[in-house]
This record gives C-alpha cells, sequence and structure tokens, in this order.
C-alpha cells in the first residue's frame, strides 16, 4: 500500500477541523482556564495544519511562517491546559519562549531551506517534550492514566518530529520537501494523526476529572465562604481526633460567633453582612497552620480545631485573630467587628468529637452572657451555670 504524504496531510488538516469543533460542543463554553488552554490548543494548531496545506499551493512563505505561529503557539497552549489541570510546572518561559522564536527564526531563515527545516522542527519537538515533563511532574490529585497516554503521544511524536528535523537539517537530498515521502515522514504523519485522536481522548478525560474534582469541592465546602461546611468538618475532625489521641497530641476546639450580627444585617443589609463572614473567613484561612481545620458551623459561626494546640497556643490564635478582623473590618466594612469564643482542649476520656463540641458550646454561650467580644473555656465556667445548648439550625443565607 503506497501512503501519500499530501493526502495524510490532509486527513490531519480534516480531523483537526472537525476536533476544534467537536471539544467546544462537548466541553461546553463556560469551562475553566485549562479546558479553554486546551479548546485554544486544537483551534491555534488546526490554523497551522491547515496552513500547511495551503501553503503549497500559493503564497508559500506567509503561510508557512503562519503555519509555525500556529503549531508553536498551540504547543504552548497545550502546556498551559496540563499547568492548569496538574498545577504549577517548570518551563512556561521556555514554551512561550520558543513559541515566539520559532517562527521568527523560521521567517527570517526561509530562503535556507536545511536551516528552516531543521530550526523549525527541533522548535517543536523540544516544546512536545516540555510538555511531557509537565505530564510527569508530580501530581498527586491527577489521574495518571490520561497524562500517561497524552504523554506517549507527544513523546512519540517529538521523536518524530526531531527526526525530521534531522533529515531536513543535514540529510536534505533524501528530504527536500515537506511533502517528501520519505519513511521517517510518513511515519511522522502516522503518528500525527494517531496521536491526535489519542491526546484529544486525554484532553476529555482530564477536563471530566477537573469536573468530578470540583464537584467534590462543591460537596465540601460552603458557597459563601470557601470554608470546609458543617458535614466535611465534621468528617474531618473525626480524623485529627483520631490522630490526636494515637500520639497523645494536644488539640484545641474553638467555637467563634461573631457578634451582633443580626444587627449588622439589620443596619447595613445582607451584602454587608456576607462580606463580613466571607472577611472572617479570609482571615480564618490565612491565620491557619497545616494541619489545621475551620469551617462555617452555621449562620455567623465558626469551628476551628488546631492540631497539636493546647489552651495557651489556642488563646494567642484567638487574640491574634481578634486584632486582625478589627483592624481589617474597619478598613474594609466601615465598621468594626468582633466575636465571642468557646474554647475546650482535647481531654483523656474525649473519644468522641461531641464532647470537646458541647464543652466549646457551653463556654461559647458563657463568653456571650458575660458581655460577648471575648473567650471562654469550660474551666471559667462554674459548674451550676452549664446549661446544654439548645439544637442550633444552621442559616446559609447569613
Amino acid at each position: 500500500m503506497n501512503l501519500d504524504v499530501q493526502t495524510l496531510l490532509i486527513v490531519m488538516m480534516i480531523n483537526m477541523i472537525a476536533l476544534s469543533v467537536a471539544m467546544p460542543a462537548i466541553m461546553g463554553w463556560r469551562v475553566s482556564r485549562a479546558a479553554r488552554c486546551a479548546q485554544g490548543s486544537v483551534v491555534l494548531q488546526t490554523l497551522g495544519w491547515s496552513a500547511l496545506v495551503l501553503s503549497g499551493q500559493f503564497f508559500d512563505r506567509p503561510l508557512s511562517i503562519l503555519a509555525m505561529a500556529g503549531l508553536a503557539a498551540g504547543q504552548a497552549l497545550l502546556w498551559e491546559s496540563m499547568r492548569g489541570w496538574l498545577g504549577p510546572r517548570p518551563g512556561r518561559a521556555l514554551v512561550w519562549g520558543v513559541a515566539l522564536l520559532m517562527p521568527l527564526g523560521y521567517g527570517l531563515g526561509f530562503p535556507n531551506y536545511p536551516f528552516r527545516v531543521g530550526w523549525a522542527n527541533a522548535g517543536l519537538a523540544l516544546q512536545m517534550a516540555w510538555v511531557c515533563v509537565a505530564l510527569a511532574w508530580p501530581a498527586p490529585q491527577a489521574s495518571r492514566r490520561w497524562r500517561l497516554l497524552i504523554g506517549l503521544c507527544l513523546a512519540a511524536m517529538a521523536v518524530a518530529t526531531a527526526w525530521r528535523g534531522v533529515l531536513g537539517a543535514f540529510f536534505t537530498d533524501s528530504y527536500p520537501t515537506f511533502r517528501a515521502p520519505h519513511p521517517v515522514n510518513v511515519a511522522a504523519m502516522l503518528i500525527g494523526n494517531l496521536s491526535l485522536l489519542l491526546t484529544a481522548v486525554g484532553m476529555l478525560v482530564a477536563w471530566r476529572e477537573e469536573a468530578e474534582r470540583a464537584l467534590q469541592l462543591q460537596a465540601r465546602t460552603d458557597s459563601l465562604t470557601g470554608l470546609l461546611n458543617r458535614r466535611a468538618l465534621q468528617l474531618s475532625a473525626a480524623d485529627l481526633l483520631a490522630q490526636a489521641r494515637r500520639h497523645r497530641d494536644p488539640m484545641a476546639l474553638l467555637l467563634i460567633d461573631l457578634d451582633h450580627f443580626k444587627q449588622i444585617n439589620d443596619r447595613h443589609g445582607h451584602e454587608r453582612g456576607d462580606r463580613a463572614l466571607q472577611l472572617m473567613s479570609r482571615l480564618l484561612q490565612s491565620a491557619l497552620r497545616r494541619g489545621d481545620l475551620a469551617g462555617r458551623w452555621g449562620g455567623e459561626e465558626f469551628c476551628v480545631l488546631l492540631a497539636r494546640a493546647d489552651a495557651d497556643a489556642a488563646i494567642a490564635f484567638d487574640q491574634r485573630l481578634r486584632e486582625r478582623l478589627a483592624r481589617h473590618s474597619l478598613a474594609e466594612l466601615g465598621f468594626g467587628l468582633d466575636f465571642s469564643t468557646g474554647l475546650a482542649t482535647l481531654q483523656r476520656d474525649d473519644s468522641q468529637l461531641a464532647s470537646l463540641l458541647h464543652r466549646a458550646d457551653a463556654a461559647l454561650y458563657a463568653a456571650k452572657d458575660a458581655g460577648r467580644g471575648r473567650m471562654l473555656t469550660t474551666a471559667a465556667v462554674p459548674v451550676a451555670e452549664r446549661r446544654p445548648a439548645p439544637p442550633r439550625v444552621p442559616d446559609p443565607t447569613h
């Protein structure tokens, strides 16, 4: 069977056009930055392959330069999509530097066929190889399957592209044009068509994985504050409590209630009240150490668990948070915010989170009864004054 390079090139172009239409149709337009970069990569590479096919018919130089620019920019956007799906990756300056310099050098050296072929293929092979590095770089949250699939496709394409560049630069007689029926060129086109399909499958799997992670995150977090919701906090706190008991580490639980929050909503409106909750949440998140937990417990109430923290560490945490909230609330909201805190520390017989919550809730009631704007522990509440807390219904609208 005689495979014609021009036919394979046209098939590649048609496949790219179909893929550039199919991906937005499947993913939709309201997608993450990573998915948009993947879509943009396909569109730019479609532009590049189309310009390459047409360059043999007319306007050879401008269309060839446009083709190289599209292919190089497409590879750079593919790297960006990996960065979005996998987290920070090394080499961003490299892939974008090549995306700029490769078509520039190609255009300046266009009259010299060996130079332009070697230069362009070396640049594209380097970009593909660096996307493979991005895929191989540690990313515990991402599946290895789609990363391996895309990585193998790009690695094969990088080898074929580099080989084609060597032929054009140093063995020009055997590879005088891009459409030369050299076995390496035919193999490169076959690998390109196959890799196109498999890479598209890999990107769709990556997009689906991202969507599943977003749904899991949405199920665990409070939509207004971004903190853990009550259920997720309870599940995570159970593991933290078990670890503290196993290693006999101290642990502190704080129940924090913004003071006079109903008056804030009544005087300043619910939008300002929401901003107050978001400010409190942001300051809480910035104050936590690795291993600590914080969540919205309901309404204007927050729950914080401090790992490896005794009562003194919890008191210091409360004081820092109180001072920062007073300062930032005046600057950002136009009025001061304060809160009441109930503190409970882990005791030897605390086998369940409920016992710490009960003591912290009793201390929080005592802090409110004592005039608010303070922290109290269960040790500061006389036994006669302790009372079971009435059940609280979370109010997600405040």
